[in-house]
Formats: structure tokens, C-alpha cells, sequence
């Protein structure tokens, strides 16, 4: 290597090498091969947290200054990490959970037990159960029990592979207690050795007991969202969601929420056709949502709107494992030109797995996605759904360095070796957080 050779190569201060199939979900990037962007024997550079170079291991020393990174800045995934083949190891683009409600007290496991016992969800909701059971022991939970328990739970997720987790309240329903949530979100959106954070208000989420049974307190609480919550709130939720079901908010109630929501400068989700028709899904369209979530009786006209007005399809098939209810069929979204992202719904009452790679294993075997479609929702898909598609969901130059290093040297094992944790290590903007 000549001296000006030298003096052209890059400037990094954290490597990995060793990695067996470097999976940049990038096709594009040079040297890659296949529809998911693998480099084989490959290895990767950063600086200030973004990545800076990927490539193969042996063009590394001449294109980046590998001498001038710290000892304690420099991972070998080839023996680096504590893994059961002890040889190089497949990397990934961190996950990105684009669907949770991770802040919430109380559990529900009871619940769980009883509607698998045969005990209907209207019988559980007469004994006190349900939603406004979480709501109950939210409300009751200081701000630091609140912290503590959403804290682990982002560790949980961490250990799983998922570098970006969306949270939403929604079991407040209160201006302080919803207030609470998003002081917890926040907050740890700023804890270092966490995922990051992106904050959801989703005080539509349903109906809270004090309004309920009176002729005017739908009306009167959909106000008290429009008029108080949404103009505090703003700033401190990135998104507003809304649970249009004929079981929650109606479409015209959504529609109000929504309005005023993005006049304040909120962008948008919707929960929609979960349930049934709810008509959701041709909302989400009309206002040009980032995301519509489930989808599951969405129709196909309902799909062209959102493809056409650019909206991503969540799906979350830990709804449909939890409920044993039938799974959507991928590829009607993906023949509908959608762009698909997969999420946990990480939840008290319907999905209380923090797994991503359990997603990974619903979405092929009974969602009859490839592995390629699903690890593709799971990272540029969910950052789609959040709007960071140019920060994060993929390993290449200028994107955060979030990653994950598997425990074996193949991520063709994911959803085949399933109901175990196949991450070894996982990095968010340069730093090992596992």
C-alpha cells in the first residue's frame, strides 16, 4: 500500500470482523449478493456511532485506518462472543419493533389461562378483566415502578436482536397518567445501553371507565383527547395512534382525532380492521398514515388505497398465535405493492412476547412468508413504519450502526431453529448493548 493510498482510507473508531455472512439487507452495496445484500467473510467500519464502511474482511486494511481504533473498540465475530459453534458468525441489522405497548403495570395471565379454558372475552371483561384492568394497575403505578418494569422489559428486547423499539400509552387515559408514560418513554429514549425509543400517544386506545354509561361521555372523552391531551402531549410523541374498531373508536371519531392530531404536527398511525370492517384501513389512506397495523380484514381495494397513498402494513402474527385466530396471508399485502413490516405487539392481553425472531417464525410457517420477505419487514420494513428507513433497517454507509451478531454462522437458522435466542451480541449506534 503506497502512502497515498494510506492517506485516502477512512477514519473509524469501532470495527467487526470474523462475521461469517455479513447480512446488510442492502442488495445494492457493492460486493453483495442475493436479494437480502449478504457479504460472505465480511466486515464492517464505523465512526460516531454510523457505519462508515461494509465490505469483505480482506479489502478492510485498505480501505479504512484499522490500526487507528481502540483495542476495546474492535469485535471479532469469529470468537469474540460466547457462542456454541466457536467459529465466525452471522450479523444483522438490528431489529425494529415498530408496533409495542411495552410501558404498562399489571399482567395477565389469568386472562389467558380462562379464554383457553373456553370463558368468552365479554365474560372476562364482566369479572373486571380485559383492558381496563391494565388501565386499573397503570393508573396505580408510580412513575418509578413504571420505569423499572418498562427498563427490563427494553433489555428483553435487546437480548432478542431489536435495536428500535415503538412504545405506545394507552393505558393511562388520563392527562397524568398518560402524562407518565411518555415522561418513562422518554426518558429512557435517552438511557444509554437501551434500544431506542420511539414514542406513540395512543390515548385512543379505548374508552375509559369514568366515561362510559353516560350519553355524552364518548363524545366528552374524545374531546378531552382533541382539546387537552393531543396540544400537551405534542413534542413528546413522535406519532398518534388511534384503535379504530367497532369496538373502540369509530370512524368518525378517528377521523376527528386524527385531524387534529396532524394539525399539530403529529404524524400518524392507525390501528385498523383487526376486528372486522371497520373502515380503518380506508382512512389510513385518506390521511396518508405511516403505518396502518393488522389489516387482517382489510380488503383488497382497501390494500390498493394504502399502496397507493404509501402507507406500510404492519402485521403482527403474535396477535393471531396468542388468540388462535387465523393468520393473514403476506403476500395478498406484498401482490398489493405494500410495503410490509413485522412487529410483536408486545401487550399484557394479546401478545406478550418481546421476540422478534419468534415473529420471524409465525410470518413463515403460518403466514406463508419466505424468510427473505420476513427478515426484510422485520429491519427496512419497521423502519418504513417509523419513518427512519434513512437512518436504520439496514447496514449501510450513513445509517446508525445498530446490528446484531447471531450465535451461529448462518441466519438461514432463523425460523428453522426456533424457540430459542439465536443473538450472541447486539449493538445500537456503535455500542454493545448485550
Amino acid at each position: 500500500m503506497t502512502e497515498g493510498q494510506r492517506d485516502q482510507r477512512l477514519y473509524a473508531d469501532f470495527l467487526l470482523t470474523g462475521v461469517s455472512r455479513l447480512v446488510t439487507m442492502a442488495p445494492g452495496t457493492p460486493g453483495a449478493r442475493g436479494p437480502l445484500g449478504v457479504i460472505e467473510r465480511g466486515a464492517l467500519a464505523a465512526r460516531d456511532g454510523r457505519i462508515v464502511w461494509t465490505g469483505p474482511e480482506d479489502a478492510l486494511a485498505a480501505s479504512v485506518e484499522t490500526e487507528a481504533v481502540p483495542t476495546e473498540r474492535r469485535f471479532d465475530a469469529s470468537g469474540g462472543f460466547r457462542t456454541a459453534h466457536g467459529g465466525p458468525c452471522a450479523v444483522l441489522p438490528g431489529f425494529v419493533d415498530s408496533h409495542t405497548h411495552f410501558v404498562f403495570a399489571g399482567l395477565r395471565a389469568d386472562e389467558f389461562q380462562m379464554r383457553h379454558a373456553g370463558v368468552s372475552y365479554e365474560e372476562i371483561a364482566h369479572r373486571g378483566g380485559g383492558i381496563l384492568s391494565t388501565v386499573a394497575s397503570t393508573r396505580g403505578a408510580s412513575r418509578h415502578q413504571l420505569d423499572v418494569i418498562s427498563r427490563e422489559r427494553l433489555r428483553d428486547f435487546a437480548a432478542h436482536g431489536t435495536t428500535t423499539v415503538e412504545g405506545k400509552t394507552g393505558y393511562g387515559l388520563d392527562m397524568d397518567s398518560e402524562a407518565r408514560c411518555l415522561d418513562v418513554m422518554n426518558a429512557l429514549a435517552d438511557e444509554p445501553g437501551l434500544p431506542r425509543v420511539v414514542p406513540t400517544f395512543l390515548g385512543a386506545h379505548t374508552i375509559p371507565p369514568e366515561y362510559r354509561g353516560t350519553p355524552d361521555g364518548r363524545d366528552t372523552y374524545v374531546s378531552l383527547i382533541c382539546e387537552a391531551m393531543l396540544p400537551a402531549f405534542a413534542g413528546k410523541a413522535r406519532f398518534c395512534d388511534v384503535f379504530c374498531e367497532s369496538t373502540a373508536f369509530t370512524v368518525a371519531e378517528t377521523r376527528r382525532i386524527l385531524t387534529r392530531a396532524r394539525d399539530l404536527g403529529y404524524r400518524l398511525k392507525l390501528h385498523a380492521n383487526q376486528l372486522g370492517a371497520s373502515g380503518g384501513a380506508r382512512l389510513a389512506a385518506e390521511f396518508g398514515c405511516v403505518s396502518a397495523d393488522h389489516l387482517d380484514f382489510a380488503t383488497d381495494d382497501e390494500l390498493r388505497l394504502l399502496a397507493e397513498a404509501d402507507v406500510v402494513a404492519t402485521l403482527l402474527p403474535g396477535c393471531s398465535f396468542t388468540l388462535s385466530t387465523p393468520y393473514p396471508a403476506a403476500q395478498r399485502y406484498l401482490d398489493a405493492g405494500l410495503r410490509v413490516a413485522l412487529a410483536t405487539d408486545f401487550n399484557p392481553g394479546t401478545s406478550y412476547c418481546e421476540n422478534m425472531q419468534m415473529m420471524l417464525a409465525l410470518a413463515v410457517s403460518n403466514m406463508g412468508m419466505t424468510l427473505d420477505q420476513a427478515l426484510t419487514a422485520a429491519t427496512r420494513g419497521g423502519a418504513a413504519a417509523l419513518g427512519l428507513q434513512d437512518e436504520i433497517g439496514s447496514l449501510e454507509v450513513g445509517k446508525r450502526c445498530d446490528l446484531s451478531v447471531l450465535n451461529t454462522p448462518d441466519e438461514r437458522e432463523l425460523a428453522y431453529h426456533f424457540g430459542v435466542n439465536l443473538v450472541a451480541a447486539t449493538f445500537a449506534g456503535g455500542v454493545p448493548i448485550v
